[in-house]
């Protein structure tokens, strides 16, 4: 159900990771080497997560996350929450671990989440800290099942998928009663599955079933690992038809990285969703000029109306230095406030 009532035209939402500091990265080194206790590593992800919400306002996004400072990783934060997996050792460990090995884990017994994935605590979080609008991300059963070896546990990497839609769908209600009006599902594994895209569908809407209180939005993106997607098939045109079978308010697809492809995809297959798009490469490292992200924000405009279209950076920042991170969202804002005056919002 699609919460919102007073967002401006055309508004800005961030995806949920934002660049990390500095001193973050030197504080998780610190507690590697066991210089930093549990309680000093607490302080400093609230720190970070603070200054993250602090650069997103003074930035001009108009929903905000708390930068997902709280996770150490976007795959481990997760698997580390699931209990009946090992840690497979990458067997290449020159340059950054693994670039040529995907599974991570190989389960060894049902697999099972028994205290959650702590949503609930950063919804609490971000009540505290801010009244502005917010999104809560959460990486999705598929994408969690890429990183997985079925062992002899599961025959494959659906049925991975499948053992986990339990523990998701009492995870989002919980955020929810926690008091989440948004919720999220980051999916760059959509076509995962031994089922292709139609099981895909089924595995989403089993997870967000029986969720009213709260706008869904589903971010399907191709990967942005070590700035890196994850296929190089980065099309929509298969997936697209199966849009109006999705339970979500929000549909979010990333544009600015691949050229402004497949737009046109939207009148056909987008329904009554909101389309919420990436207009900021985050893969690159150079900064857009404002006129640039303009451009490609009124490219959209000729294929939906103002007032079903978001905007945001194609994927997180966590691959992004803080500093780029910061004017990136600057600058999208920016382009915002621009073509919304354009269109009288």
């Amino acid at each position: 159900m699609l919460t919102y009532t007073d967002l401006p035209l055309l508004p800005v939402k961030v995806m949920g990771s934002h660049g990390t500091p500095g001193w973050m990265w030197a504080f998780k080194d610190a507690v590697a080497e066991g210089k930093a206790g549990p309680a000093d590593l607490q302080e400093a992800m609230t720190d970070a997560a603070r200054l993250a919400i602090m650069d997103m306002i003074e930035a001009g996004a108009d929903i905000l996350s708390d930068g997902e400072m709280f996770r150490a990783d976007f795959t481990w934060n997760f698997h580390e929450h699931v209990t009946g997996l090992e840690p497979i050792p990458f067997d290449r460990r020159l340059g950054y671990p693994g670039p040529d090995q995907l599974d991570a884990f190989r389960c060894i017994a049902p697999l099972n989440v028994p205290g959650g994935y702590g949503l609930a605590r950063e919804v609490a979080f971000l009540k505290s800290r801010t009244e502005k609008p917010f999104v809560i991300g959460l990486q999705s059963p598929a994408t969690q099942a890429f990183r997985i070896h079925p062992g002899t546990v599961y025959p494959n990497k659906g049925k991975i998928a499948w053992a986990l839609v339990p523990a998701y769908n009492r995870e989002l209600k919980e955020a929810v009663a926690a008091g989440a009006r948004h919720v999220q599902f980051d999916e760059p594994a959509f076509w995962t599955l031994p089922g292709g895209y139609p099981e895909w569908v089924d595995l989403f809407n089993a997870c967000v079933d029986g969720i009213t209180d709260a706008t869904i939005e589903v971010h399907l993106c191709f990967g942005n690992f070590r700035g890196r997607p994850a296929t190089a098939d980065r099309r929509y045109a298969p997936l697209a038809p199966h849009f109006k079978d999705l339970h979500a308010d929000v549909i979010n697809m990333e544009f600015a990285n691949r050229g402004m492809n497949e737009a046109d995809l939207w009148p056909r297959y987008g329904g009554d969703a909101i389309l919420c798009a990436g207009v900021i490469d985050v893969k690159g490292r150079s900064l857009e000029p404002v006129d640039v992200v303009a451009d490609r924000i009124r490219a959209l405009l000729k294929q939906v109306p103002a007032n079903r279209l978001w905007l945001a950076p194609d994927c997180g920042f966590s691959q992004t230095v803080r500093w780029l991170a910061v004017q990136k969202l600057a600058t999208l804002a920016k382009a915002a406030r621009i073509v919304r005056q354009e269109v009288g919002g």
